[in-house]
């Protein structure tokens, strides 16, 4: 997300924070990589820098609050409501939004923001050139902003972090429509629980309260009526709302629970009991509990009551550990781990629960459960309570259409660890959720009593692929670890967990040259490291057999392999593992041309009669049966040759044209 490099410059701020004119001696920034889009194909548009829209530009004016996010032109509130969320906590919104910037002496037209993008905080910078249009004021043309900003004309962070979240997901027109819940997870790194207003009010004014206390960001909504049209008391309809606080009175009527509630666009309020400056407040008690502020400025007290009839779903931003410690929330709540994945077509893509025959080989994560909830009062008792997060990556971005994700929590057992197609036929799951339309992730909040589970990510059709980030929230020590590579025999349990991203790094470097590649011979130092630790009852293979299954992945014949083609070969060597550990059912150490059908069909390969024994001839014993490091290569030398076919022939003729050095690279070293 950084500019090109010539375009880099040096941004301090005087401490002061006190405008002063652009510093002549440097030219001001332009950032040529925003993402121009049909949101800036209305007529007039202007870009203006800030010191061309006011006097005296500041970047925050009396410090950055819920005031200063008042909606433009685009349909963007679920981006507002959760930037309204955010400045309730100045430690997290200085997290996203650097506070040592701005108009001072050493301006140069450059911003910089931070966004938590799937388990790793990212850099976007941007220029201060802000879309306008022009008004007409006593005769003059003026431009006034198109898109959010501030009440007060002089100030202009939350117009800049709007449009560093535009560059983020590609452009003004991606911010169009969307879930707060979004947009909250990009700026805390938090899990995202979306659910109801339904049942007793009490019970809803404790939730909100008690979410609140422990430091959840809280937005809200409602989907009855037209969009942003409202109702007869002034709530919008398709319209995200911030809760900001809750609080309980007393009147001469008795206790009354209030909740404090924000729209993003600064204004059109609730006209109902307890509105500003209603005669409601003069009922207090204690007047001095009041908080009867007459401003139209979009925030607004309703009661419980009123909030239910008015709004139907809620989406509850969970913090994780550390922004939790940097707002000091009374306690921490969870504890937090993430794994990160892909959906693989023929590899680790099975489509979805309950029309896929490969479900199976989806990515599978272990849940354990040993331990209670600390409340004993809740229900069910003795259960154990967790939060499950899938989140698609980069959906936004994608111009192809949106892929549905689905997630799925079955029993699992210690003699059973990895799940197969019979396993997963037998046992209905016990929780699930999704696919779900407009969203990039489903969360599962509930509870289980303590054992072993599996939680089976998953995208509607095994032909379907992406990236994934999973998130497990569980309390008091309770885990979670993944299991996605194991395959299923009767020798399962000496499959070991699988190394991590780290450890394949080292062992990876460990034995790599000095430019940071492996070669035939290192590579079958590598993997014998690698599969003597993690899959040890399985044979080993030969060094003529690393240099075939290098060649599967090293398309232009460097004769060695870097760390981005060795993870690609090694997640091939674990899924081609799964396959064969599930067949060979005769506790052998080999699988028949039968198995091979079955094998070949699972990692989604035409396996038909002619294919098969060209592989038993090639790769198998007399007897045509194949071994665990045979069949590997085999699997990897026929996926490689299908992909390099489909690739050159991508009208799907059946037939490719090949010049002879092709031909060769073909032939001799695939």
């Amino acid at each position: 997300m950084e500019p090109p490099p010539a375009k880099r410059l040096r941004t301090t701020v005087s401490s002061d924070g006190t405008p002063a004119p652009a510093c002549s001696s440097l030219p001001l920034f332009e950032d040529n990589t925003f993402p121009q889009d049909e949101a800036l194909l209305t007529e007039g548009i202007k870009w203006k820098r800030p010191k061309e829209l006011c006097e005296s530009p500041r970047f925050v004016v009396d410090g950055a609050t819920r005031m200063d996010v008042c909606q433009g032109n685009l349909s963007n509130c679920w981006f507002l409501s959760a930037v309204a969320c955010l400045s309730l906590y100045p430690q997290l919104l200085e997290q996203v939004v650097p506070m040592d910037q701005g108009f001072g002496e050493d301006y140069n037209g450059r911003f910089r923001f931070q966004f938590w993008q799937y388990g790793r905080w990212v850099e976007v910078v941007v220029d201060d050139l802000l879309p306008t249009e022009p008004v007409q004021n006593n005769g003059r043309a003026q431009y006034k902003l198109l898109f959010l900003k501030s009440k007060d004309k002089d100030e202009f962070w939350s117009s800049l972090l709007e449009k560093a979240y535009a560059k983020l997901k590609g452009g003004y027109s991606a911010l169009q429509m969307g879930f707060a819940g979004e947009a909250l997870e990009d700026m805390t790194g938090g899990v995202v629980q979306s659910c109801d207003t339904s049942g007793p009010t009490s019970d809803l004014w404790s939730h909100l309260h008690n979410m609140l206390e422990r430091g959840a960001l809280i937005c809200c909504g409602n989907t009855q009526g037209e969009i942003e049209t409202s109702n007869l008391m002034g709530i919008l309809s398709y319209h995200m709302y911030s809760v900001t606080r809750t609080k309980q009175v007393e009147t001469l009527g008795g206790c009354v629970s209030l909740l404090r509630i924000r729209n993003p666009w600064g204004h059109t309020e609730w006209m109902g009991p307890w509105r500003d400056g209603g005669p409601e407040w003069q009922s207090l008690a204690a007047p001095e509990q009041s908080d009867n502020v007459v401003l139209e400025d979009g925030e607004f007290w309703m009661t419980v009551e009123d909030f239910q009839k008015n709004f139907d779903f809620l989406e509850i931003c969970h913090l994780g550990p550390q922004s939790i410690l940097q707002i000091g929330a009374a306690a921490k709540p969870w504890e937090y781990t993430t794994y990160e994945g892909r959906w693989v077509k023929g590899l680790s893509a099975g489509g979805c629960c309950t029309s896929s025959a490969f479900y199976w080989m989806n990515p599978q994560f272990s849940l354990i459960l040993g331990n209670n909830d600390e409340d004993d009062n809740a229900e069910p008792q003795g259960s154990c309570s967790f939060i499950v997060s899938v989140m698609q990556k980069h959906q936004r971005l994608r111009k192809t259409g949106h892929i549905r994700v689905a997630c799925h929590i079955f029993q699992g057992a210690d003699h059973h660890v990895y799940l197969l197609q019979d396993a997963l036929c037998s046992s209905p799951p016990l929780l699930k959720a999704g696919p779900c339309d407009n969203h990039r992730e489903v969360v599962l909040c509930s509870s289980l009593p303590p054992g072993r589970y599996i939680i089976i990510p998953s995208l509607e059709k095994e032909t379907d692929e992406g990236e994934f980030l999973i998130r497990v929230l569980t309390e008091k020590g309770n885990s979670s670890r993944p299991i996605e590579s194991n395959g299923n025999c009767s020798e399962i349990a000496a499959l070991s967990t699988l190394p991590a991203q780290e450890q394949c790094l080292s062992r990876f470097l460990h034995c790599a040259n000095s430019a940071g590649r492996v070669t035939n011979v290192q590579l079958h130092k590598l993997l014998a490291s690698l599969l003597n630790d993690f899959v040890p009852f399985l044979p080993k293979f030969t060094l003529e057999m690393c240099r075939s299954l290098m060649a599967s992945v090293d398309i232009s014949a460097a004769g060695s392999l870097d760390l981005e083609q060795f993870c690609i070969l090694w997640k091939q060597i674990i899924a081609g593992t799964c396959i064969f550990t599930h067949l060979h059912k005769d506790k052998t150490d080999r699988i028949s041309s039968d198995q091979l059908v079955a094998a070949l069909q699972s990692a989604g390969l035409p396996a038909d009669d002619f294919l098969v024994r060209l592989a038993q001839v090639r790769y198998g014993d007399p007897d045509g049966f194949l071994s665990y490091p045979d069949f590997i290569c085999c699997l990897l030398k026929l996926q490689s040759l299908t992909e390099k076919f489909q690739a050159a022939d991508p009208a799907g003729s059946g037939a490719v044209t090949l010049n002879y050095r092709q031909w060769l690279l073909l032939a001799v070293f695939s």
